[in-house]
């Protein structure tokens, strides 16, 4: 009787530390104090319902997610207080991400997170160098930059894994080069 206890235990044990191996932390903060108590929201960006959706209150200007299940998901504050605040793209991958939301939101510590920030600060670069070119009306180097940012956003997919939360997102938006 023992031993089926001790083997039981054991088979408890080890799935419990698999389980943590698999889990996600995000652990997030906010740059203005005014968002204290507000709401925060973890919304997939596929399949979101009321019961995918996760939610936590900001205490101490701080807040935190945990999770086992990896999916591309924006971080959000609620409605009312959104104002100023940009939502966050986050891969919920194993390990620890962190995160700051604020007028300019970022992520860091995990190898998708990561790789989505340099796509992130890519995405902002290329933005604004198109809004220069197409007030200045040079439409060919608008097209050049644009083939140059959609073929960096396909090549980072590829060097990801289209089988990753982010590679798959990045190819479903830039499945091939031009």
């Amino acid at each position: 009787m023992k031993r089926t206890i001790i083997t039981l235990l054991a088979g408890v044990a080890l799935l419990a530390s698999c389980s943590r191996n698999k889990e996600y932390v995000i652990y997030g903060s906010v740059s203005n104090p005014d968002l204290e108590g507000a709401q925060v929201f973890l919304v997939p960006l596929e399949n979101a319902t009321k019961e995918t959706i996760d939610s936590v209150y900001i205490k101490n200007q701080m807040f935190e997610f945990r999770g086992t299940e990896e999916k591309m998901a924006e971080i959000r504050i609620e409605m009312y207080k959104r104002y100023g605040n940009e939502n966050l793209l986050v891969v919920t991958e194993p390990g620890e991400t962190y995160v700051t939301i604020g007028q300019r939101s970022s992520g860091r510590g995990t190898p998708q997170n990561d790789s989505l920030q340099v796509w992130k600060n890519l995405t902002e670069q290329y933005y604004n160098q198109l809004g220069v070119l197409m007030r200045q009306k040079k439409n060919l180097e608008a097209m050049k930059l644009r083939d140059s940012y959609f073929n960096r956003s396909h090549q980072m997919a590829l060097n990801v894994g289209v089988e990753t939360a982010l590679g798959s997102f990045l190819y479903s938006r830039f499945p091939e080069s031009r």
